[in-house]
């Protein structure tokens, strides 16, 4: 309620992201709440050279989505080490999507700095990773997203074509680049779910 006070305007949507870790969601006490539009996990990489799974909570989250009336975008959480794993990656995202239909982007989700140096990439391969993973999905008809932290978006990632989704949890964005989406924080309490959520807010003219 608090950040649809401050947030919510005639140019902006608010909206979550959810996965597994969110367990069961009541959609229709979820939209009623205020949420407008959701991105779903649909699937992640075990680890390194791990194999690709479905998250457990992606067929009944899209579907009650769907049933709702809530617009959807995916997220995929990555650990490609090289430009083949992040097109195989793409290619998977792809034949378990084509059932549903999608609305907002899907978005490319790689958060293994901390063990980084154990790929043996350079941050020039996980850029080209990245974009090969989205002008993939791309090709198949869909939006490509890039999901990042301020401070990777700041000395990491490369500037892209695709859309941003920027995380940073604090009151006010500071990142200086374009971004359609901003997961503001991971302590948000909506009805309908339980436990803390992602909250974000998409900006409708950017």
């Amino acid at each position: 309620d608090e950040i649809l006070e401050k947030h919510k305007t005639e140019n902006t949507k608010i909206g979550i992201d959810v996965s597994k870790w969110n367990e069961e969601v009541d959609w229709e006490k979820v939209k009623n709440a205020g949420v407008e539009f959701v991105i779903i996990r649909m699937g992640y990489q075990t680890k390194y050279d791990g194999e690709y799974v479905i998250d457990p909570y992606f067929i009944s989250n899209i579907e009650g989505a769907e049933a709702v009336g809530l617009p959807v975008g995916i997220y995929f959480y990555s650990y490609a080490k090289n430009v083949n794993q992040a097109k195989e990656q793409a290619e998977w995202v792809r034949d378990n999507l084509e059932n549903y239909k999608i609305d907002l982007p899907v978005a490319f989700d790689w958060e293994s700095w901390n063990s980084f140096n154990t790929t043996g990439m350079s941050f020039n391969t996980l850029n080209k990773a990245a974009n090969v993973f989205l002008d993939t999905l791309s090709d198949a008809g869909y939006k490509g997203m890039l999901y990042g932290s301020k401070t990777y978006l700041e000395k990491i990632w490369y500037p892209t074509k695709y859309e941003i989704w920027l995380a940073q949890y604090s009151t006010k964005a500071t990142y200086n680049g374009e971004y359609l989406i901003w997961q503001m924080t991971e302590n948000g309490k909506v009805d309908g779910i339980k436990g803390d959520v992602d909250i974000n807010v998409m900006y409708l003219d950017r």
